[in-house]
C-alpha cells in the first residue's frame, strides 16, 4: 500500500504484468489516479496454464484466461472510470504508446535481465519528466531467481537519467527520472 503514496495525483499511469489482478484491485480503487491501463500477455504468451513457477501458480495448473477474469473482476469491481484491461504483449503496448504519456508505470513482468533492460529502455521514452518507474522483486542476492531484475535495474540507473528513490521494503524499487532533465539516453528505441 505504500506504494500509493509515490504516485501523484491526477495521474495516468500502467501496471505492466497483472497475473490474477491482486495489486491491480489496489491500484484499481485509488481515486487519485486518473487513468491506469494494466496490461498482461495471460495465454498469448503462457498458452491455457502458466508455467510451473511453484506455489505462485499452484505448480503450473493456474489457467491463463481464469487469471485473466479473476483479475478483470478485481479491476473493474472498483466501478471507477478509465480503469482498462488489455491483454497483449507488455513491450508492443508500450511501443504504442505516445513518449512522455506515463506518469509512473508498475513493472511487474518478466524479472530476467536482459528482459528487465529492454522493458527500461523503451519506458526511457515512455515516463513523462519527473515521472516513475515502480516494480516488484528487488532481490540482491545473486542465487535468487529475481536477481537479473536487480541487475538490470542497477545497469539502468548508471546509463539513464533516473535516480532510486526507494529499494527493498517489501522488495519494491522505484525510480524517478531526475528533476529538469531530460534522458540521457545512449539508445533510440521507438
Amino acid at each position: 500500500m505504500f506504494i500509493l503514496d509515490f504516485i501523484p495525483p491526477n495521474s495516468v499511469g500502467a501496471e505492466l504484468g497483472v497475473f490474477t489482478g491482486l495489486f491491480s484491485s489496489v491500484l484499481a480503487r485509488e481515486r487519485k489516479i486518473s487513468r491506469v491501463t494494466f496490461v498482461d500477455a495471460w495465454w498469448e504468451a503462457f498458452g491455457d496454464y502458466f508455467p510451473d513457477w511453484g506455489a505462485y501458480t499452484d505448480y503450473g495448473r493456474i489457467g491463463t484466461r481464469k487469471a485473466y477474469e479473476v483479475a478483470k473482476k478485481r479491476i473493474y469491481g472498483s466501478r471507477l472510470p478509465n480503469r482498462v484491461v488489455e491483454v497483449g504483449s507488455v513491450y508492443d503496448w508500450l511501443r504504442s504508446q505516445p513518449n512522455r504519456s506515463l506518469d509512473w508505470v508498475y513493472l511487474d513482468t518478466g524479472h530476467a535481465y536482459e528482459e528487465t533492460k529492454r522493458d527500461l529502455e523503451l519506458l526511457d521514452l515512455k515516463i513523462a519528466n519527473n515521472g516513475l518507474i515502480m516494480g516488484d522483486d528487488w532481490q540482491i542476492e545473486r542465487d535468487n531467481f529475481h536477481h537479473g531484475l536487480f541487475l538490470g535495474v542497477t545497469e539502468f540507473l548508471r546509463s539513464y537519467n533516473f535516480e532510486l528513490i526507494l529499494c527493498g521494503k517489501c522488495s519494491q524499487w522505484i525510480l524517478r527520472r531526475s528533476l529538469g532533465e531530460r534522458s540521457t539516453s545512449p539508445n533510440t528505441v521507438e
